[in-house]
């Protein structure tokens, strides 16, 4: 329900205090008591604990009893949020003496008769987990009744919030220190590197295909080896094996993983021939053997880079949290046609975990299969394990595939993305991206192959090398308060001195190479 097509009146209660009625589809519906609202104060009263949670955010507010409560601990919480659909409630309670604490405590901020987007960017800006000890949604039994469309797609964005910056939080803490590492130790192949801003439109009206890891990949590879030559093929790096052993030869690679593991998709295959696309935090031991096309990223100390080019290398870092969606960005950049998707399962498609051919898949085939424990065997109880059997759309999955599916959705909404097409219907769905199959991607070049090697080769071409001197400048330039404060950003917690020394010393000895210029 929109808030514009609200209407409600003050009545006076019993008691002779306000209350507020609502009219809804011709009903008169009281969303506090008609005799004691007063009452609502001990609602969430033994539900408050500033201790644990100190961010709350309450869905339904009306003329605020139930959150009376609040008014004697307000001091101990880091911010307050209450959202409600019904409009100028400001002024209602503002004359309340109850409840008039709630619009004139700094701590509290009131959203009355806002747009669901309004909302969830306030929310958006607020939530920061590095501040906050914890969260706690409250509802309004009688709101949450009469608005549940409203409140329902508030509390879907605010999950999905938590979800991601919890994890964004996890991960800090669980690679954080890699993070910089990787960065600071890429800053020295940045001289020989070139900015990826160099392929944005390099292949306009041209179609691709980007293929993923999942185990929808190997229904369509066939189809691709057929019509390769059609199409290009942009691989992220895990699928990199599955492809090349079915005769398929990429001719962009993303890789964006900071962990070292990497380097086992690219194992016996330099694919020399083809556009290497690196993140400034993928892990260097890759990046320092096949020299490629540097990607800037969100990262702190990325952004230190960004200043010292003055926004010229260029960034596909989506924010979807996976290679996936930043090979999405990067195609779209590029100026593709049509892009077609495959190996973008978001579920353990035919009880499978990875593509066949994948290093993942080919682990446990190699590896750890035996006649007790075969290989079907071992993906079983793995799939199991980490789905816990949630099923969605019939297939097994688990929490971090949706994300990475609802986030890759909103990608596509907020970019207005419609040349997405997805190869298969194996995997989850994806809304606002259709089916279509190979030929029909394909039909974008017309019946003769496309020249991708020269198209390639021309990129290269014009493409200068990033050079080291800005960057050089930039650490000169950066003294210990704000190296701290980058770090402080990137780990997520106050950095001592020990931690800024041996930052300091990293850098001063990185070797900065100045091929370019």
């Amino acid at each position: 329900m929109e808030p514009k097509k609200i209407t409600y009146r003050i009545e006076k209660s019993r008691r002779g205090i306000d209350t507020i009625v609502v009219t809804s589809d011709g009903k008169n519906v009281p969303l506090h008591s008609r005799f004691d609202p007063e009452r609502e104060a001990s609602t969430f009263g033994n539900r408050l604990d500033p201790d644990r949670y100190d961010l709350v955010i309450a869905l339904g507010v009306g003329l605020g009893y139930h959150l009376v409560p609040l008014g004697e601990r307000i001091n101990e919480y880091y911010a307050v949020v209450l959202v409600d659909p019904l409009p100028e409630l400001e002024e209602q309670i503002r004359n309340n003496p109850l409840t008039s604490f709630l619009v004139r405590s700094p701590k509290i901020s009131l959203l009355s008769g806002k747009p669901v987007n309004e909302v969830v960017a306030f929310l958006s800006e607020i939530l920061d987990m590095d501040r906050v000890r914890g969260i706690s949604v409250l509802e309004h039994p009688a709101s949450a009744r009469l608005f549940n469309d409203y409140y329902s797609d508030i509390k879907k964005s605010i999950d999905d919030m938590i979800t991601v910056r919890a994890g964004n939080k996890a991960t800090r803490h669980a690679f954080g220190r890699l993070f910089v590492r990787n960065i600071i130790k890429n800053f020295g192949l940045l001289g020989d590197a070139m900015p990826v801003r160099d392929l944005f439109g390099a292949f306009a009206g041209s179609p691709a295909v980007i293929a993923g890891s999942g185990p929808s990949l190997d229904g369509d590879l066939p189809s691709l080896a057929q019509y390769q030559e059609r199409t290009f093929v942009v691989a992220v790096d895990s699928a990199l094996p599955a492809l090349l052993g079915a005769g398929i030869t990429p001719d962009i690679i993303v890789s964006v993983d900071p962990q070292p593991y990497v380097r086992e998709h690219f194992m016996g295959s330099q694919c020399d021939d083809a556009i290497r696309v690196f993140s400034i935090s993928s892990h260097p031991s890759v990046v320092s053997i096949m020299s490629g096309y540097f990607s800037l990223n969100s990262h702190p100390l990325s952004q230190l880079a960004d200043e010292a080019y003055g926004g010229s290398i260029g960034s596909i870092d989506s924010a979807t949290g996976n290679v996936a969606g930043d090979a999405v960005d990067l195609c779209l950049k590029c100026g593709f046609s049509v892009i077609g998707i495959t190996g973008f399962d978001f579920s353990f498609s035919d009880f499978m975990i990875y593509a066949r051919g994948t290093a993942y898949q080919r682990r446990y085939a190699t590896y750890f299969q035996d006649r007790l424990a075969t290989v079907e065997t071992r993906n079983a109880s793995y799939i199991m394990t980490s789905s816990g059997g949630h099923r969605q759309e019939g297939r097994l999955t688990r929490k971090s595939f949706l994300h990475y599916r609802s986030a890759l959705e909103d990608y596509i909404g907020k970019n207005g993305v419609r040349n997405l097409r997805s190869l298969n219907d194996r995997g989850m769905s994806i809304f606002g991206v259709r089916a279509a199959g190979m030929e029909e991607l394909a039909a974008g070049s017309g019946t003769r192959a496309i020249d991708k090697r020269k198209a390639v080769n021309s990129v290269r071409a014009r493409s200068k090398r990033i050079g080291s001197g800005p960057l050089r400048e930039a650490i000169a330039g950066t003294d210990d308060f704000m190296l701290k404060r980058l770090l402080d950003a990137s780990l997520g917690k106050d950095t001592g001195p020990g931690e800024i020394a041996r930052c300091r010393n990293l850098l001063a000895t990185m070797e900065l190479r100045s091929r370019g210029k």
